[in-house]
């Protein structure tokens, strides 16, 4: 993925976990039409799954480091 790709794909996560969030994101979208209804369904994406995929986003483009391990420390 480029620059632009990953940074597009990171914005819509965060997009996506503000209206999460707020509880402005549908789960399920249904409509009628002349011939018959159609119902989509999205699975539900949790904070830190979106949470989780912002911040490898954030490391794919240098802005966050990753985590290391803690070690312990003997005096």
């Amino acid at each position: 993925m480029t620059e632009a790709q990953v940074t597009a794909a990171r914005n819509g996560a965060q997009q996506a976990l503000i209206q999460l969030m707020s509880g402005k994101r549908p789960q399920s979208v249904n409509y009628a039409q002349g011939d018959g209804s159609r119902g989509v369904s999205f699975a539900a994406a949790t904070q830190a799954e979106l949470r989780q995929n912002i911040r490898e986003f954030n490391i794919l483009l240098g802005v966050a480091a990753p985590r290391r391990a803690m070690r312990p420390y003997f005096r």
